[in-house]
């Protein structure tokens, strides 16, 4: 059987004090957490061993009677050793609560576990016996809660409006949850929803919201920018045009004549509404696109205008 260095595996000293020992084991746990770690075996394996350790080391009680044997006998971590030879030879030594510890924890604290007062008077060290210790204690992983962190994606139209979805959160022990998530309508990119209590042994599950430009829309700040194409006659003319906002309202745009490509007209009040109501601006953005083909009469107007124009972007600056 090997000794358990509870000390070394928390990473502290024997005189760390209880606040210490519970920093080193919240730290470890939630390093090595399953949930933290899916299919990692040995990150299990160590998390098994960490709450053993705190299981000890976090319970005066349990210390101190730990801190006794050890100090008796020098053990080091992993050291074999017979259990025969300090008196255990007929004892039966068991886990009353089905702790999946070690032997050597249920050895010494389970039911029939160690009595240091019997191995010490076997060795003629007197008769000092420890007490206070029940076998009846049931012992379960000490987990400290813990916040899981995941973001959801959602496009401008939805963050708008808000939505539902659903999330599937895999446990220790392998099952699925589905945790439904209310996006509230006006939720702001980096935004985050806190739902109590749905983490890791009480710990709140926290999303972190981010927003993605969807077409026609981009989003900046509160504000929307709309790109709306023209055709060059009626970048030339002026035309009214109808477009829809993000709250499904169709509106009617004037687009003054003479307007040139990437130029924007604002529209108050259209753009993006946050939760308190406030809300941002919609800007039109032009661009203006050749049709795909060209009769033989287009080209030929072209023509003209060609001949008639006095301006050129690439010389009159």
């Amino acid at each position: 059987m090997e000794y358990r260095d509870y000390y070394k595996i928390l990473g502290v000293s024997k005189e760390a004090s209880q606040d210490d020992i519970k920093k080193a084991y919240r730290k470890l746990a939630k390093k090595y957490h399953p949930d933290l770690n899916p299919g990692d075996t040995a990150a299990e394996q160590k998390f098994k061993e960490i709450n053993e350790a705190y299981e000890v080391l976090g319970d005066e009680q349990k210390r101190r009677k730990y801190d006794s044997f050890g100090q008796h006998f020098n053990f080091e971590n992993g050291t074999n050793f017979d259990p025969s030879q300090f008196g255990w030879g007929r004892r039966t030594y068991k886990s009353s609560g089905g702790s999946g510890f070690s032997d050597f924890f249920d050895m010494v604290f389970g039911d029939g576990g160690l009595d240091l007062g019997d191995i010490l008077s076997g060795f003629g060290r007197g008769s000092s016996h420890f007490s206070g210790f029940s076998g009846s204690d049931s012992f379960k992983y000490q987990s400290p809660s813990q916040d899981i962190k995941t973001e959801i994606t959602l496009d401008i139209e939805s963050a708008f409006k808000g939505e539902h979805r659903i999330l599937s959160l895999r446990g220790a022990d392998g099952r699925v949850r589905r945790i439904k998530v209310k996006v509230p309508a006006g939720v702001r990119d980096g935004d985050k929803i806190r739902l109590k209590g749905q983490g890791i042994d009480g710990g709140d599950l926290i999303v972190t919201i981010h927003i993605k430009d969807s077409h026609p829309y981009v989003l900046e700040g509160m504000d929307v920018v709309m790109e709306l194409s023209v055709l060059p006659w009626e970048a030339a003319l002026g035309i009214k045009a109808s477009v829809t906002v993000l709250d499904g309202q169709t509106i009617t745009v004037r687009v003054p004549s003479g307007i040139s490509s990437g130029q924007k007209l604002r529209i108050p009040g259209k753009g993006y509404r946050d939760r308190k109501g406030k809300r941002g601006d919609l800007f039109i953005k032009l661009k203006i696109v050749m049709p795909p083909r060209l009769s033989d009469e287009e080209k030929a107007l072209y023509a003209n205008l060609k001949r008639l124009s006095t301006w050129n972007p690439r010389r009159d600056r």
